[in-house]
């Protein structure tokens, strides 16, 4: 089980806390792993805030043993798109400027026209292409 340690002082207990949440493991696996009883380090969190110390909450746990760094600095890289052109043959029309600004796109396939606006439902469209991908076949 655990033996017994002598009182640690708050700037001890800080460290051992922050240590323990920037570790990205539970708290109970780092107490164990550092024989430290866990009701313990749960009293020093309580003191600790209790006195307005700041206490680090615990980083995403991950058994994976690479983690990202979203601070280091990402390039951002400018791509020209060159709309490809549909063929009129390929029976499917998208149309991008018309007066109804309700919708934000239109497709057309054979005699059968769906307008969808941001709001429509994604279970809805799903069905609809599927309805449509059916008939098409």
């Amino acid at each position: 089980m655990f033996s017994y340690n002598p009182r640690r002082s708050q700037q001890e207990w800080l460290q051992l806390i922050t240590e323990c949440r920037q570790s990205g493991m539970a708290d109970n696996a780092w107490c164990e792993r550092h024989n430290i009883p866990l009701s313990s380090f749960y009293n020093a969190v309580t003191r600790l805030r209790k006195k307005a110390c700041a206490i680090p909450d615990s980083a995403p746990q991950s058994d994976n043993l690479y983690t990202l760094d979203f601070t280091s600095h990402q390039d951002v890289v400018r791509i020209g798109i060159d709309p490809a052109p549909v063929p009129e043959e390929a029976g499917v029309h998208m149309t991008a400027a018309d007066p109804d600004t309700a919708h934000t796109i239109e497709l057309m396939m054979g005699d059968i026209r769906i307008k969808i606006s941001n709001s429509a439902n994604p279970d809805l469209l799903t069905m609809i292409f599927q309805m449509l991908k059916a008939q098409s076949c």
